[in-house]
């Protein structure tokens, strides 16, 4: 049984040999289009991270595959119609850690209501004035649209609940417990126009492209924040920027945005660009911007979940051919 792994780093590599011994385990640190597929196409179970891209150019040249295991909740970057076309079995990590991401969501709304970049730049300039573009706003005077109130969209209604705030939520399917601690579901248009916060909490499909665009920012309250830390295809990066630039919104929070792997993978280097990473690096220098790496899951409770979940879900595949779980329905 030969395991490929990608985008792994040594405490990974550590864990998965001491845990997967009886097994041919292969290892790469880097990504899969920085690796020659012929030195792969013979593995059974891949291991890989949401920027390997696996399309059915790739899937195909794959002779033995019978399982893809991503380290992650989402799997968007996995043809699942090619998989189930040729029989390949697909897993996700479910629920590693939800409470990371909506911690997360709430750090970077934190940060923008109190104006946490603004000071930080100030005295930096050893400029420790307290002026009046750092006065904060109290987060129980404000309201939160949560969209998609799966494991990690509930926890950050949870928190902004506890912390005060009005919490209106849309999802297709409503969740009862959130209902009953006084979280008013809504229609997303309706949620949109009455929330001083939108906060992203949705997986990334065909529906939800570009779900926050244009029009529906237009539907925003004036001044309102967005934070999106579900998938950068969710909002549309040239309606984010004119929002941001013409004040419509009055800031962001990303820990995701469209195209990041050409950043966060440093292919520019390579000459490939993108004219929507020109403007987040735009809006990256404002301050009422917070953009972090795709760092959302990144704690150290998550990673270990995520490694144990990965060798769980491997082992329960090889002895019982069953994924229970962590399979991608």
């Amino acid at each position: 049984m030969k395991i490929v792994f990608t985008c792994v780093n040594e405490n990974d590599i550590k864990f998965f040999k001491e845990n997967l011994s009886d097994y041919e385990l292969v290892f790469y640190k880097t990504y899969i289009d920085k690796i020659n597929l012929e030195e792969i196409i013979d593995a059974d179970i891949l291991s890989v991270f949401v920027f390997d891209k696996l399309d059915k150019e790739k899937l195909s040249k794959f002779k033995n595959l019978k399982l893809i295991v991503t380290r992650s909740a989402g799997f968007d970057h996995i043809d699942i119609d090619y998989c189930k076309e040729n029989n390949i079995k697909v897993a996700h990590m479910p629920a590693y850690s939800p409470k990371s991401i909506a911690e997360h969501s709430l750090a970077l709304l934190l940060n923008l209501t109190r104006k946490i970049k603004n000071s930080y730049q100030k005295t930096e300039k050893v400029d420790f004035s307290q002026t009046e573009d750092l006065m904060g706003i109290d987060l129980d005077e404000m309201s939160i649209g949560v969209i998609g109130t799966g494991r990690i969209g509930s926890w950050t209604a949870k928190l902004c609940k506890s912390l005060g705030m009005e919490v209106y939520a849309f999802d297709i399917v409503e969740n009862r417990e959130l209902k009953e601690l006084g979280i008013k579901y809504m229609n997303l248009d309706e949620l949109v126009e009455n929330s001083d916060v939108i906060s992203l909490h949705v997986p990334y499909t065909p529906k939800t492209h570009h779900l926050i665009n244009k029009e529906r920012i237009e539907k925003m309250k004036d001044g309102a924040i967005l934070i999106n830390t579900s998938r950068g295809a969710v909002v549309d990066t040239d309606a984010l920027y004119d929002a941001l630039k013409k004040g419509k919104l009055s800031a962001a929070g990303l820990d995701v945005f469209e195209d990041e792997d050409i950043l966060i993978l440093n292919k520019y280097e390579e000459g490939i660009s993108s004219d929507k990473n020109l403007k987040i690096l735009k809006l990256n220098t404002l301050p009422n911007v917070i953009i972090t790496p795709h760092i959302a899951y990144y704690t150290k409770k998550a990673v270990n979940n995520i490694r144990n979940c990965t060798v769980e879900c491997i082992s329960m595949f090889i002895k019982e051919r069953n994924l229970g779980r962590f399979e991608v329905s």
